[in-house]
């Protein structure tokens, strides 16, 4: 495909960080990016209590092109939770007790291993962790998602093409961590494409930048313009006048915008295509305004596998994005 091939819920909950730093001599946590262990009795899991822990993570993940859940659940009863399953990256620990007054909710890194997220949720009885739970949903999913995206991070930080990354701060400003598996294809004045392929999938990075003008902003309509007109003309599909393209009319790009690095930086996640093709797929893209160079910049990653679940792929692709940064 070289063409185109937390403000936490104030009622019922505290929230604790711990960073435990006498584990240094323990192992790092495993399991996949996405998973998580639930600590609960069997009879709990069919109850209402797991009906929560369901309709919370197994949300459809948004940009992605086929129905894929926020997470995948691991449901384990306290007796089998021992050994191995202690050292699983994400876990949620009920704990019914009635003598507690109110239900709350304890964050602890690194309980049982390096680089591990455990939740544990205290209840007076079922009623109050189901309330609990949906009271600080999007707290949780936060918390899972960061902790995945972090671990990446930290181990892109080993495993950095550092060439392909030097060449990106050298001709474009921009700083970016670029996995050691990726390669550049493409290094234009103001374009760069940067992928990963394989049989079966093609994982990219794009670097561009346009001119900064009276009309310029980081208004989500404004970027999908801007996305697609150099898209359009940097990256041709295999058919005779086909291009890259967004998505618009079936699944319109989710938009966000926070606080990056110190500086105001756009976020969209949806999906591409290629009119006058038949292909597509995720993509997500980080935009910023820099104004001592009056342009602005974006970088992206997209994926291409079809017909294939492509949610992690996804993530870690935008995990690269999270070190994007530029040079003052």
């Amino acid at each position: 495909m070289k063409k185109l091939l937390f403000i936490l819920v104030p009622v019922f909950v505290f929230f604790i960080s711990c960073n435990n730093t006498g584990y240094k001599n323990t192992p790092v946590a495993h399991g996949n990016p996405g998973d998580i262990v639930v600590v609960m009795s069997n009879e709990s899991w069919n109850s209402e209590a797991g009906d929560t822990l369901r309709a919370v993570f197994y949300e459809y993940c948004p940009g992605v092109p086929m129905e894929e859940h926020l997470f995948d659940l691991h449901q384990i009863p306290k007796d089998k939770f021992i050994d191995q399953n202690k050292l699983h990256r994400n876990i949620i620990f009920q704990e019914i007790n009635p003598d507690v007054s109110e239900a709350t909710i304890t964050i602890n890194k690194d309980r049982y291993a390096q680089k591990q997220v455990f939740v544990n949720v205290v209840a007076p009885n079922q009623a109050e962790f189901v309330k609990i739970i949906y009271k600080n949903k999007n707290n949780l999913i936060k918390l899972f998602l960061d902790a995945d995206r972090d671990r990446w991070v930290e181990q892109l930080s080993e495993h950095t093409n550092k060439t392909v990354s030097d060449k990106i701060l050298k001709q474009y400003n921009v700083s970016l961590k670029i996995p050691a598996s990726y390669y550049l294809d493409e290094a234009r004045d103001n374009f760069a494409w940067i992928s990963n392929e394989t049989r079966s999938y093609t994982m990219s990075i794009l670097v561009y930048s346009w001119p900064l003008s009276d009309t310029s902003s980081l208004d989500r309509e404004y970027l999908i313009a801007m996305r697609n007109a150099v898209l359009k003309e940097n990256i041709p599909g295999e058919r005779p006048g086909s291009f890259m393209s967004t998505e618009t009319k079936f699944d319109y790009p989710y938009y966000e915008i926070i606080d990056h690095k110190n500086q105001q930086t756009a976020i969209l996640r949806g999906l591409w295509k290629v009119k006058g093709d038949f292909m597509g797929g995720p993509f997500v893209s980080y935009t910023k305004i820099d104004k001592p160079r009056n342009r602005m910049v974006t970088v992206e990653g997209f994926v291409y596998h079809p017909n294939e679940e492509v949610r992690d792929k996804i993530r870690q692709l935008e995990g690269v994005l999270y070190t994007f940064d530029l040079v003052k």
